[in-house]
């Protein structure tokens, strides 16, 4: 499955992207290497590398029926809406 990074990350907006996915009923684990469990069965795996300021996230298992590139979309409209420079 898919895997997309986002550089200039930093802890605040880790920090803000824990609270904006808790909107959604999806439970960001503390840690900066996790596993995240969102709806209808989407999986995906979170690494932040405080360092180098980069946030990577893995598509580990999703629905059949629903295409990867809207479950990008979702994340990226959402969660990663309002860091700058991401993709």
């Amino acid at each position: 499955m898919g895997e997309r990074s986002y550089n200039g990350v930093t802890r605040a907006h880790v920090d803000k992207i824990r609270k904006e996915i808790g909107k959604y009923g999806i439970s960001m684990p503390d840690g900066d290497d996790v596993d995240v469990k969102g709806p209808l069965g989407v999986k995906m795996h979170l690494t932040y590398d405080e360092p180098a300021k980069t946030l990577s996230l893995s598509l580990i298992d999703k629905p059949a029926l629903i295409p990867e590139s809207q479950i990008w979309n979702v994340i990226e409209k959402t969660a990663l809406g309002k860091l700058n420079g991401s993709k």
